[in-house]
C-alpha cells in the first residue's frame, strides 16, 4: 500500500507549525487601518508552497484564515477574501512543483524562488485582493459607489503599500528557504 506523502505526519506538523506562524504575523504582527495593511503573512504560505508543495499550502491557507478570523474576530467573514491567500500559496506550490523541480535546496536557484513569490504576491495582493475587498467593501460594509469606481481607489491605495511588502516578503522567502531548507526542512518533510 502506497502511503500518502502529503498527510504525513512530518509534513501534518510542518502544516500546523506554519498555520500557527501565519495566524500569529496576520492577525497579531501587523499593521493595519481601513484603507491599507502591511504585514508579512503570506511568508508561511510561500513557505508551505515551496517546501510542502500546493496541496498542502492551500490547506495551510485555508485553515490558517479561519482559524485567523475565529480568533481576531473583527468584522464579518467573507470568503472571497480567503481566495487571495490560498491562490498565493497555489502559485507558490505549482512554482516550486515545476518550475524548481528537486531544487527548492539549490543556491542557484534562489532568484526562482524571489520570482515564484512576487508573481504570486502580485496576483493575491493586486489582483484577487483588490477585487476581494472591493466585494467586501460593497456587500458587508454597504459602501455606496460603483464596482470600477471603488476598484480603482482600492488598487491605488494598494499601490502604496503593496510592492514594499511583497519585495520584503519575497527577499525574506528566499533568504529563509536559503538558509533553513536543506539543513532543517528537507531532512524532514516530503514534497507532495
Amino acid at each position: 500500500m502506497k502511503r500518502n506523502k502529503i498527510f504525513s505526519v512530518h509534513n501534518l506538523t510542518m502544516m500546523a507549525a506554519l498555520t500557527a506562524i501565519q495566524i500569529i504575523l496576520a492577525r497579531y504582527l501587523s499593521i493595519q487601518s481601513e484603507m491599507f495593511r502591511f504585514s508579512f503573512e503570506t511568508i508561511p504560505l510561500a513557505l508551505a508552497g515551496l517546501w510542502l508543495g500546493p496541496v498542502p499550502a492551500m490547506l495551510v491557507a485555508l485553515v490558517s484564515d479561519i482559524i485567523g478570523f475565529s480568533l481576531a474576530g473583527i468584522g464579518v467573514y467573507f470568503p472571497p477574501l480567503t481566495a487571495g491567500p490560498v491562490i498565493f500559496a497555489l502559485i507558490c506550490g505549482l512554482g516550486s512543483r515545476y518550475w524548481l523541480g528537486d531544487g527548492v535546496a539549490d543556491m542557484k536557484n534562489g532568484w526562482k524562488v524571489f520570482l515564484i513569490t512576487i508573481v504570486a504576491g502580485i496576483v493575491n495582493s493586486l489582483l484577487i485582493g483588490g477585487i476581494a475587498f472591493t466585494l467586501y467593501q460593497i456587500f458587508v460594509l454597504g459602501t455606496e459607489g460603483s464596482f470600477g469606481n471603488l476598484l480603482w481607489i482600492n488598487l491605488g491605495s494598494r499601490l502604496a503599500t503593496k510592492p514594499v511588502t511583497i519585495i520584503g516578503t519575497a527577499l525574506l522567502v528566499t533568504l529563509l528557504n536559503k538558509a533553513v531548507y536543506k539543513p532543517v526542512i528537507g531532512r524532514i518533510v516530503k514534497r507532495a
